[in-house]
This record gives C-alpha cells, sequence and structure tokens, in this order.
C-alpha cells in the first residue's frame, strides 16, 4: 500500500494508531434537527447518502452521528475518507481496497465515511459493491452536487441507500444564536458563527464554487458568464424569470441560460418556485421566481456587505431570508407542502403559497415595515376572498398579534422572532 497514501489515512484518522484519540473532535457543533432522523437509520443496513451545498454542516453532522454509533458501541471503529484527495480518489477505484482496509482496521465491523464522493469517477458502483459483501458496516457518504450525485450514485444504489439533504443552518437550529443582523448579511453556513472575517470567508467559498465545483467537476467552460448570471440572478432574486432577457444580457442562447439556471439549482445555490394557480384566466401559470438558498451568498454574488440600514435591497434580503427558513422547514422536518408564489396578471401578488392540497395551504406574506393597526395589502385580500385559507402569516418589522380579516385568521409576526412564524406553519402541516 502507498505509503504517502497511509500517510493521509493516519492524518484523517489518528484514532487508528493511537486508540485513546477521539473520534472526531467537534468542540462548536451546533445540533441539527435532522440528527433524530439519521438516528432512526441507525438499525437499518441502508447506506446513508448526505446532500446539500458545501461547508453546510455535512460532514460535521456524519461525524457527530459516528461519534454517536462508536460510543454506543454499535461499530468498532470508523474510517473516514476525503475524496477532495487525489490518493484517496486513485486508491478507492483500485482493485485492492476492500482488503487493503480490511488490512488497516483488522476488522469487518465499521463505518465507512466517504466525503464529497462525487469526485469520484464510479462512486455509485464502487459503493454498490461495497454494498453488496453484506459486511456488517455503516457506510455513510456525503456529496455537494445533486447532478453528480444523480449521474454517479443514485442509479445504482436503488433500493440501497436513504438520503438527506442537509442545508446551512435554521433558525430554530440557531436559537439564541441568530443574530438578525449576521443571518440577514452573512447567511447561515455554520462556519459564518466562528469567523470574524465573514466576508472573506464568503470570498472563498463563492471562488471554491465556481472553481472546483463549476469549473472542476461540471466542466463549465464559461466560467465568466457563470458568474454574470450569478450576478443577475441575486439583482432579480424574488422576481419573474425572463429566460431571454437574461440571455441577452449574458450573450448566450436561452437555452444556455435554462442549462445554468438548472446547474445553480442542482448544486444547491438557487431554488425555483413555480406559481399557485386555480383560475387560470387571470394568474400567471408559467414563470417562475429564483432564491439564492443563503443570503451570504447572494449578497457574495451582488459583492454587497453593506450594512442594512443603508441598503435599498432590504425588503429583498427579507423576502429572501423567509423563503430560505422555509424551505429549510420543510427540508428539516420532512413537511409535506410545496412552496408556490401566487400572482395575477393584474398584479395581485402573495410572496409564498405553502400548499399540501385543497383543504391544507396556507399563505405567507412578508412586509418588512412599520404597521399601526393589523392591516393586508390589496391583493392578499384578493387571494383570501378567493382562496379562503384556513389561515395566514404576514411578516412584519414590529407588529405581532392575530386578528381575522375576510373570515381567515391572520397570524402578524415580526421577523426578528422568526421562529414564532417557522412554529406556526409546522403545527399547521402536523395538524392537517
Amino acid at each position: 500500500m502507498n505509503t504517502n497514501l497511509l500517510t493521509t489515512i493516519h492524518l484523517a484518522n489518528p484514532w487508528l494508531k493511537d486508540p485513546t484519540a477521539p473520534i472526531f473532535w467537534l468542540p462548536q457543533y451546533v445540533p441539527r434537527i435532522q440528527f433524530s432522523t439519521l438516528q432512526k437509520q441507525l438499525s437499518s443496513s441502508l447506506m446513508m447518502l448526505l446532500t446539500g451545498p458545501r461547508q453546510a454542516g455535512k460532514t460535521t453532522l456524519a461525524r457527530r452521528f459516528c461519534q454517536e454509533l462508536v460510543d454506543t458501541k454499535a461499530y468498532t471503529t470508523v474510517l473516514y475518507l476525503n475524496c477532495d484527495e487525489a490518493l484517496v480518489r486513485e486508491w478507492l477505484t483500485g482493485s485492492h481496497v476492500l482488503h487493503d482496509i480490511e488490512t488497516i482496521l483488522h476488522t469487518r465491523h465499521f463505518i465507512l465515511f466517504i466525503d464529497e464522493v462525487q469526485r469520484l469517477e464510479t462512486p455509485g458502483l464502487i459503493l454498490k459493491a461495497i454494498y453488496d459483501l453484506h459486511w456488517p458496516i455503516k457506510i455513510i457518504a456525503t456529496g455537494s452536487s445533486q447532478l453528480e450525485i444523480k449521474s454517479k450514485v443514485q442509479e445504482h444504489l436503488t433500493g440501497r441507500h436513504f438520503e438527506a439533504l442537509i442545508l446551512p443552518l435554521s433558525c430554530q437550529e440557531l436559537g439564541d444564536r441568530w443574530d438578525f443582523h449576521v443571518n440577514t448579511l452573512y447567511g447561515s453556513y455554520p462556519q459564518i458563527f466562528l469567523e470574524a472575517e465573514k466576508t472573506l470567508y464568503l470570498e472563498n467559498l463563492y471562488k471554491n464554487y465556481i472553481n472546483k465545483d463549476i469549473i472542476e467537476i461540471l466542466q463549465v467552460r464559461n466560467a465568466d458568464t457563470m458568474r454574470h448570471l450569478l450576478g443577475l440572478m441575486a439583482h432579480a432574486a424574488g422576481q419573474l424569470v425572463n429566460y431571454q432577457q437574461l440571455a441577452t444580457d449574458c450573450r448566450v442562447s436561452s437555452p444556455t441560460i435554462q442549462h445554468y439556471l438548472s446547474i445553480l439549482e442542482n448544486t444547491y445555490v438557487l431554488k425555483a418556485i413555480t406559481p399557485f394557480t386555480g383560475n387560470k384566466r387571470t394568474e400567471i401559470t408559467s414563470n417562475p421566481i429564483y432564491y439564492f438558498l443563503d443570503n451570504g451568498f447572494r449578497n457574495q454574488a451582488l459583492n454587497n456587505f453593506s450594512a442594512l440600514e443603508n441598503r435599498t435591497d432590504l425588503g429583498l434580503l427579507i423576502e429572501g431570508f423567509v423563503f430560505q427558513e422555509l424551505y429549510k422547514l420543510k427540508i428539516q422536518y420532512a413537511l409535506d407542502f410545496e412552496i408556490h408564489y401566487w400572482r395575477t396578471k393584474s398584479g395581485a401578488e402573495v410572496d409564498f403559497v405553502l400548499y399540501k392540497n385543497q383543504a391544507c395551504f396556507i399563505p405567507v406574506e412578508v412586509k418588512y415595515r412599520t404597521f399601526n393597526a393589523p392591516k393586508i395589502s390589496r391583493g392578499f385580500r384578493s387571494f383570501l376572498q378567493s382562496y379562503a385559507p384556513k389561515r395566514a402569516i404576514i411578516i412584519t418589522k414590529d407588529w405581532y398579534g392575530d386578528s381575522i380579516i375576510e373570515g381567515v385568521t391572520i397570524h402578524f409576526v415580526p421577523f426578528s422572532t422568526i421562529s414564532t412564524s417557522m412554529e406556526l406553519v409546522r403545527s399547521f402541516f402536523l395538524s392537517e
């Protein structure tokens, strides 16, 4: 076995040489909601696949889960392999890897943790080959590109894996750590709360995304066009998308723009939402709206970290953050609803409609301004009159309370207590 490779493995797995070394050291771990979901897979033989954006906390969560498995004696030890390491990638594709693993560990009762699995040429085949040996091991893999995961992994693992999407920290996970200024401006990547130089961290995250995910892994030739598109989408976040206008601005074809937007979605930078439609004659029924999945990444794409009190786009930042929290809520609690927007051809609109079925949906509107009394916009009233939801939520700057308008109970909740809004949504869908 290659000496340099063995050194690399021992550096990443110090407990293999020193049994007193801790199985991963996690001094700053923030408990994640989805940890309980992983615990439910404790006795399952299925391999575990954690996907999501880079540095959203996949590896840390998986390490915490490994600690739990070893501490409870479910498994003897862990072998951690980072596929960002060229030596590791080469070794995993070789014919002697399984023999080498058994030689290193002296056991077949272990956790095999493969980080950034999409970096391998044929990760699905490798994982399938190991899984089909039926060794008493737990396989955990992480990946940060849905495109690569789908094409390289999922098709080979049908019926063999459990998958979880891990996003940046939610307001409910942060609890008292949630900070209006920090989260709205710099986003919610876990490392943000440890970094003194937050803008430098986001600049490096952005550069690594372009250089590693876009250029190196996905082999997008025109990275400058992708950067330009990211800037345009940052300006247009929360607005109806015109593919042809974006194509004109980027000097490429409309299909190329749609392909690039698909890449941005599948690498967890953007998320498209589609319209909620009932009366198709008067409502917009086709154009998607895109939101960034993290405000810090959006502001880096804009190269704008001006203080919130000086931002002309503060309303968009707040709206984007609310979307991010709604999406995290849906994913983290596995809630059964889709996020839509509602807009008519005459201009009436509602920011978000959380829809499960015709009897179970809730509109959410973001109105970040001072209220002197509970009131709603003409467009919001139009939606209430047209669809008569059971409840509605309006995110305000400072007004708090419940009112009944048009026969609908409306919860007015300040943005500063956004976790309250999320709990209202969660309770609503759990009770229906």
